[in-house]
């Protein structure tokens, strides 16, 4: 028999999902805006691009950054519907139950939005694979990619989560989304190369969290006798290969986990 607290957080997430059973067109919205945004940008930038990739197909260059622009966009949404649970006071009247820990409150919506995360990126694959976009990478490139993918959702998860309990109002929330999303996927490797990039602004992009997950999901997107420790980029600090990005992506998700979990203690006290 599970734990109580497994058993709370079991029945919040079943919560979760039930709305998204009732609002199928949030569902349709969210697994269609990755494929019309990869449809235009390769639709516009198609012809510009190739010739920047020394004639490669834009779309298989693309695919990788889709995927991880669906990631990101879902995760630091992920806040939003508790920030809608506290202007209706149903978040107080969870908080009043006789919860084991009210983690579960995060936990649950944690797992439900990277579920729909992952199940959108799937449809990025299915749908790219029917335009002739394979992967690559094999068995083990589909784990790197995968965990690449996880940590991305894991860390803007708890980043999202944080900021929820720090607003008061979802509009707030959403204004500081809107100013924060776009640098940080047209900063980053998503849509160009990091090698067409000017010398100072490659270095900086690739602190970039978006980035650090890009490059090394592009590589064993494409490559079938890929490595960890091939070079994905040369900066002024040197060579970075597929470890160095991980690395990134691991301190990034400890800085955001330390920091969302102490707002979460003081605020769901």
């Amino acid at each position: 028999m599970s734990s109580p607290f497994w058993q709370e957080t079991r029945i919040q997430t079943w919560r979760w999902f039930l709305h998204s059973k009732r609002r199928p067109i949030v569902v349709i919205s969210g697994l269609m805006q990755p494929i019309i945004w990869m449809t235009l940008f390769v639709l516009v930038l198609k012809d510009s691009m190739s010739t920047a990739l020394g004639g490669s197909n834009y779309l298989d260059f693309v695919t990788p950054g889709a995927l991880l622009f669906t990631a990101f966009n879902a995760s630091l949404n992920a806040g939003v519907p508790i920030l809608f649970d506290r202007e209706m006071g149903f978040l107080d009247r969870i908080r009043a139950a006789p919860l084991v820990d009210r983690f579960s409150i995060v936990l649950s919506s944690a797992i439900h939005i990277a579920v729909m995360t992952l199940l959108q990126c799937f449809v990025i694959v299915g749908a790219t694979a029917v335009l002739g976009v394979h992967f690559a990478g094999g068995w083990d490139g589909a784990l790197v990619g995968l965990a690449a993918l996880l940590l991305v959702i894991l860390g803007f998860t708890s980043l999202s989560l944080g900021l929820a309990f720090q607003f008061k109002r979802h509009f707030e929330m959403l204004a500081v989304i809107m100013i924060v999303t776009l640098p940080m996927i047209f900063l980053s490797s998503a849509f160009a190369p990091l090698d067409r990039l000017p010398d100072f602004l490659r270095s900086l992009v690739v602190f970039n969290p978006v980035t650090m997950a890009i490059e090394p999901l592009r590589m064993v997107y494409s490559t079938t006798d890929w490595s960890m420790s091939t070079t994905l980029a040369q900066t002024h600090f040197g060579s970075l290969n597929a470890w160095h990005f991980f690395f990134g992506l691991i301190l990034f998700n400890l800085l955001t986990g330390l920091w969302s979990r102490k707002v979460l203690a003081k605020k769901l006290a």
